[in-house]
């Protein structure tokens, strides 16, 4: 079922670009369909977005006001939680929370040689957007891992979107609405929901209904990853996000049953999330692809996870554990797991990846839910270039400058040859202006 590749096959390289090529999804392809979508939102306010609940969610709300969630109806909800579950759900929020207080950005005040102060103002955002998908399940999960950064940054005001199929929201998702402290609750997915949080909503006298947010975070299908890429300039955006991931190496002190059901962690999520192995034990690579078989027979997203595995799915066997590392760097997944007898000594060859998990006992799962780091996170190999969702997102940044006239002083003349060569007089006059002997 899953297909099993060795490095020293003559295709193996053909076969292995496949792997790397997984993220090409056909956002070219669905531009000119979201574009139009997104300017109907525009012209059109609140009759394009309730017309889109009713197309694609099967319930008939007539205005924003029939999209927005009691936040009563949260609070009720949280108290009304299965006990245990709520202690769960606060423990994960206070772990999560404990390490994002860790990244917080920081300003910082220098004064250099000449006296002059330098430095960088960091300051929360005033309106975070977050969208939490609901297509083929409720996440509550997704939820804190965007809420909590955005909290821990101090925005003031946490809006959240997410579709309810037939108008059904989770008691759970309601119970971490309350527990995040969300400021807003909209009852729509997909691209109008990106359209909202993007450029807001005026009623037919042009008076604001809902202000746009300044930066919106969180996964979604390939229609929400189109629409973020086309409304970015407009807000700012977290990244543009792909099927979920999974990357191991692993070694022959592996347990294979460890690795098959990690792998379907992944796979059940989505038809098109990767899950790959690779190895540098053979043995063990035809164990797991057998404990995937026998695993996959009993599980409650068994098609989903089927799908995955059959189209999305590899297991390669590396010559050794330094092959196996370049060629997960390459892949540079959304998830890795290194499953080897000394996980610390492969980490220094391990250059692109969203999260790591080191050991035989730190399954993806417990990221994705309460080990503490952020579980948003770069996808199909954008891993090289992006970063996972932190305190930082939700922050802009503002250099500091102040020069005395001293300060000044000695530095002008150096400015102003700069300022010479680029043709830029206005620029040089405005420095040397400012000194004694100096005359516009």
């Amino acid at each position: 079922m899953i297909k099993l590749l060795d490095t020293t096959n003559p295709t193996f390289a053909q076969d292995f670009n496949t792997i790397l090529l997984r993220a090409k999804s056909d956002i070219d392809h669905l531009i000119p369909e979201v574009l139009a979508t997104l300017q109907d939102i525009r012209q059109r306010g609140e009759t394009a977005l309730t017309e889109s609940v009713k197309k694609y969610d099967k319930w008939n709300p007539t205005c924003l006001k029939d999209l927005r969630v009691d936040r009563n109806l949260a609070e009720d909800a949280y108290k009304k939680l299965d006990s245990h579950l709520r202690k769960s759900l606060q423990t994960a929020f206070e772990r999560i929370y404990e390490f994002h207080i860790l990244t917080k950005p920081k300003g910082f005040i220098h004064h250099d040689k000449f006296g002059n102060l330098l430095g960088m103002q960091v300051l929360p955002v005033s309106r975070a957007g977050i969208y939490v998908p609901g297509g083929k399940a409720f996440y509550p999960s997704s939820l804190l891992m965007n809420a909590i950064p955005a909290k821990v940054a101090g925005v003031p005001e946490i809006i959240m979107t997410t579709p309810t199929p037939n108008n059904q929201i989770s008691e759970t998702l309601l119970a971490s609405i309350h527990l995040c402290g969300i400021t807003e609750c909209y009852k729509i997915g997909g691209v109008g929901a990106i359209g909202l949080l993007a450029y807001g909503l005026q009623d037919n006298d042009g008076t604001t209904i809902f202000s746009k947010v300044d930066c919106i975070s969180g996964p979604g299908n390939i229609f929400v990853a189109t629409a973020k890429k086309l409304v970015f300039g407009e807000v700012n955006i977290d990244m543009i996000a792909g099927p979920s991931e999974i990357g191991i190496i692993a070694d022959s002190s592996a347990n294979p049953d460890f690795i098959a059901i990690d792998m379907l962690s992944q796979a059940e999520h989505d038809e098109m999330a990767s899950s790959l192995l690779i190895t540098n034990d053979a043995r063990l690579a035809r164990e797991v692809a057998r404990k995937i078989e026998e695993k996959l027979v009993n599980l409650c997203r068994k098609q989903i996870a089927t799908t995955s595995i059959t189209h999305r799915g590899a297991i390669i066997v590396a010559q050794d554990l330094e092959e196996a590392a370049s060629l997960m760097n390459q892949i540079a997944p959304e998830h890795l797991e290194i499953i080897t007898q000394n996980p610390y000594t492969l980490l220094p060859l391990i250059k692109a990846a969203g999260a790591i998990f080191l050991g035989h006992y730190t399954p993806e799962a417990i990221g994705d839910y309460l080990a503490g780091p952020n579980h948003t996170l770069p996808t199909g190999g954008s891993a090289r270039f992006f970063s996972p969702l932190g305190v930082q997102h939700f922050c802009t940044n503002s250099s500091l400058i102040s020069f005395s006239k001293s300060g000044l002083e000695n530095l002008a003349a150096d400015c102003a040859a700069l300022a010479q060569q680029e043709g830029l007089e206005a620029h040089k006059l405005s420095v040397l202006a400012r000194l004694n002997n100096a005359s516009c």
